[in-house]
């Protein structure tokens, strides 16, 4: 049995913009972010989804909302898709939290390795997150696998919440997941064979680049 996964990241939200961190802050997206999110509906238009899954925060919800407009399909919201909560380092900047909070040296430790430090004050466990995001997608695989559907579902998240699944895919450590980019509606294709992942594309953006007007609009 077999089962492709889209899994999209949001298009650029305020806090994006203005480089601060927004785990479980509630942002809108940017007049840039809705662009981008009308780029991956040109490009998904031609596509075929059994099933549209994102988190509940309002720049994924948009996200998907523009993305997938002409698909009639029901989006499925669910907060376990939701990015991380970086506690008291909500809406503050990499040098805002580094220079003026106490926590700079847990800080900087956290961006070598998340699992060094036990949890973000105020904020959530690493491990936490890493289970409350993959345990998601196990249970969205399984719900699938049962249905036996033949078209592909979409997933639209956070640039944590997607590292964390393609590391999960990839069997890496997730001291490693910083290295993997992903930039706003970036997509990335995992295709699942007897539950067993295989990545076939990573923070792909070319909808958003000018060649996409002459036609193509199929993942």
């Amino acid at each position: 049995m077999s089962l492709k996964i889209i899994l999209i990241r949001h298009g650029e939200s305020d806090g994006n913009a203005q480089g601060r961190f927004c785990g479980f802050r509630d942002v809108d997206l940017t007049e840039k972010g809705v662009w981008q999110a009308e780029r991956l509906a040109y490009r998904l238009k031609g596509s075929q989804f059994d099933k549209i899954y994102c988190s509940d925060l309002k720049r994924a919800r948009c996200t998907t909302e523009i993305a997938f407009k002409s698909h009639g399909i029901e989006i499925i919201s669910s907060s376990n898709l939701r990015e991380m909560n970086f506690g008291i380092w909500e809406g503050h900047t990499f040098e805002e939290i580094k220079e003026k909070n106490k926590y700079g040296e847990e800080f900087i430790s956290w961006l070598k390795n998340p699992k060094t430090i036990p949890a973000i004050p105020q904020g959530e466990n690493f491990i936490d997150f890493k289970n409350r995001v993959i345990g998601e997608l196990d249970r969205i695989i399984k719900e699938h696998y049962e249905l036996s559907t033949e078209k592909p579902i979409a997933i639209v998240s956070h640039g944590g919440a997607i590292r964390i699944i393609l590391c999960n895919v990839l069997n890496l450590d997730m001291q490693y997941m910083w290295k993997i980019e992903q930039s706003p509606s970036a997509l990335n294709i995992i295709d699942y064979y007897d539950g067993k992942g295989f990545i076939s594309l990573i923070n792909d953006t070319s909808h958003l680049e000018n060649w996409w007007e002459e036609g193509m609009g199929k993942v």
